[in-house]
């Protein structure tokens, strides 16, 4: 999960400081697996203009630069040797001192050909900003009016990027202000309200319908698909520059202003959606399960072909989404869009990560479906996505359509505070743990010492009193348990820990090294003519998704490898190999036919196993 410090800001009211933020998000379980801070490696660089260029005297390929790197102040001179360097050019300077991140170097005043320079003028391989060394910078000569002012302020570069860890039991936490929840649990600052969306809902009907369609199933895979027609919008200027700037810091592409709203709103909200060209529809569109052999050319290039047990979006004519993970290539929006049909929905986790197992097919959309998004954000997702649309590009909405309804069980539980000090060995005051979980967005009710306890909507991952003391323990940082010593056993002697299994693995392996034989570790995987020599090579145990050529099939013995081994190592000169392996061999892909073995290999004179 990847966001920006001023997103963040967005929704967390903080003065906090990048490394504080940090801090605190190991501090509550969620894990900061890197930092990419613009200000500290490019916060040296400055805006500057060339006023002069000449030829160096000594040097053909060199240039002798007049650069003005602070306004009013006398110019410095800078030896060059970009070709694009000339008189007027308004680039980047990094003065003497600076460390230069693209080469390692930090900038002594050295003379060049008899030349000394002062500074250097910067191309965006030296910034690490992309691979292009062709020349130096060049920015828009308006900006020369900027001369001295940091690059990073200039040009909107000096937003920290934060990338978090997350567990699969913290779906709130795939959304930007998830994660501002949590800080402003731990008393990082103050949680923003949330804005009222107002001016969203129209006057006319949706000309496309919206239907789920499960005959007969229990459990169907949609079990809510809302939708608003807007027509008349302009797709054609694209998003505007603050989304595309913080989409593209997190490592998204922007593709046209309706997708990025729907890509923003789901980093921001962790509500995923999607939009359909509805010029390109027939009749009304449906949530359904896909007819065996259906194929739908996907939004990442790819054709897939479907079954029975996958769920989709279609209208009366063709599949337009492989539900809850990509869209489709024939109704997706491009610039020449005029109307679209803005699809908020909520699939059933387990059909998600099957159907996307099933396809090999991951997605942004998928990694939060699978995991449970918040049901209570069916329609305000819904809404905040149209009045988004409809700010950046305009057009009329319908009323809403909303086909099923979302699945907000409220969940409660009886909670005693003082099942945090049993549990946790942490003593609080009633009014921090109360803070914490109303923080946090539970509903606290009762006057103690038991109270109900009603989970928020996006908190799926809550089953019981033991979830609620975790919540409260890794708020108030789990450093702050006190240590204690464990009882001493009578006797002071643990009984043994080792199952059988592990006790034959440690004699097998103790028995084939003292007759002088050396362990060897080889891959799990091998060819498949070599498996299939020694009695596997099934179907089965083909890799989906193999790391070579050579290593396609789960081994069915240890032999292949350590042949393999004793070849190559015969094959440098070393006639006396003797080798042995412990380890995993698979029979087929059900749990029982993975089992451990012992095997060896000796060539030459060299101890071989009994």
């Amino acid at each position: 999960m990847k966001f920006t410090l001023s997103w963040l800001k967005d929704h967390l009211e903080t003065t906090a400081s990048v490394a504080e933020i940090k801090a605190k998000l190991d501090q509550i379980g969620l894990e900061v697996e890197s930092i990419d801070d613009p200000a500290a490696k490019l916060g040296q660089f400055t805006i500057a203009r060339v006023v002069d260029a000449k030829q160096h005297p000594q040097a053909d390929r060199l240039r002798v630069l007049q650069v003005e790197i602070e306004k009013g102040k006398p110019t410095v001179e800078v030896v060059c040797g970009a070709p694009n360097a000339k008189t007027g050019l308004v680039g980047v300077f990094a003065p003497l001192g600076a460390f230069i991140p693209g080469t390692g170097i930090t900038l002594e005043k050295k003379p060049v050909r008899g030349v000394a320079s002062n500074g250097m003028m910067l191309s965006e391989r030296e910034m690490e900003l992309s691979d292009d060394h062709a020349g130096i910078v060049e920015l828009d000569v308006k900006i020369g009016e900027k001369v001295g002012q940091r690059y990073i302020d200039v040009l909107g570069l000096s937003d920290a990027v934060i990338e978090v860890k997350l567990t699969p039991n913290r779906p709130d936490c795939t959304a930007v202000r998830g994660i501002a929840r949590d800080l402003a649990a731990a008393g990082l600052g103050t949680l923003k309200p949330e804005k009222k969306i107002e001016g969203v809902e129209g006057t006319y009907d949706s000309p496309v319908d919206i239907l789920l369609e499960f005959p007969g199933v229990a459990n169907p895979a949609c079990v809510c698909f809302a939708g608003r027609y807007i027509r008349g919008i302009d797709n054609s200027k694209g998003s505007p520059a603050w989304m595309q700037q913080r989409l593209k810091a997190i490592g998204k592409r922007p593709i046209n202003a309706v997708v990025d709203v729907t890509n923003y709103i789901m980093i921001d909200r962790g509500r995923p959606l999607h939009v359909y060209d509805a010029d390109k529809l027939t009749g009304a569109i449906r949530a359904r399960m896909a007819k065996a052999g259906e194929q739908v050319l996907a939004l990442n290039g790819k054709t897939f072909t479907l079954d029975e047990t996958m769920c989709v979006i279609a209208d009366a004519k063709d599949v337009h989404d492989i539900g809850g993970i990509m869209g489709g290539e024939h109704s997706g929006c491009t610039a020449e869009t005029k109307n679209i049909l803005i699809e908020a929905a909520f699939f059933d986790p387990v059909s998600i990560a099957t159907t996307g197992r099933k396809l090999g097919l991951t997605s942004d959309a998928r990694y939060r479906f699978e995991r449970g998004i918040d049901p209570g954000f069916v329609e305000p997702g819904l809404d905040l996505a149209t009045r988004m649309m409809l700010d950046i590009v305009g057009g009329a909405p319908s009323k809403k359509k909303v086909a099923g309804e979302p699945p907000i069980k409220p969940f409660t539980v009886a909670f005693s505070f003082d099942r945090i000090e049993k549990l946790m060995g942490l003593k609080l005051p009633d009014a921090d743990i109360r803070r914490t979980l109303e923080a946090l967005g539970f509903k606290i009710e009762g006057k103690g010492p038991g109270y109900q306890v009603t989970a928020p909507s996006w908190r799926p991952d809550v089953h019981g009193p033991a979830d609620l003391v975790e919540e409260v323990a890794r708020i108030a940082g789990l450093e702050s348990i006190p240590s204690a010593p464990l009882p001493r056993l009578d006797g002071g002697v643990t009984r043994a820990t080792l199952t059988d299994l592990q006790k034959r693995v440690r004699r097998a392996r103790r028995a084939l090294a003292a007759r002088g034989m050396v362990e060897a570790v080889t891959w799990s995987f091998i060819k498949q003519n070599e498996a299939e020599h020694f009695g596997g090579g099934a179907e089965a145990l083909q890799l989906a998704n193999p790391i070579s050529s050579e290593m396609t099939t789960m081994r069915p013995s240890l032999l292949p490898g350590l042949l393999a081994a004793a070849a190559r190592n015969r094959n440098r000169g070393f006639e006396d190999v003797a080798l042995f392996e412990v380890g995993q061999a698979y029979r087929g892909d059900q749990p029982g036919d993975q089992h451990m073995i012992a095997a060896s290999r000796a060539c030459g004179p060299a101890p071989s196993a009994p």
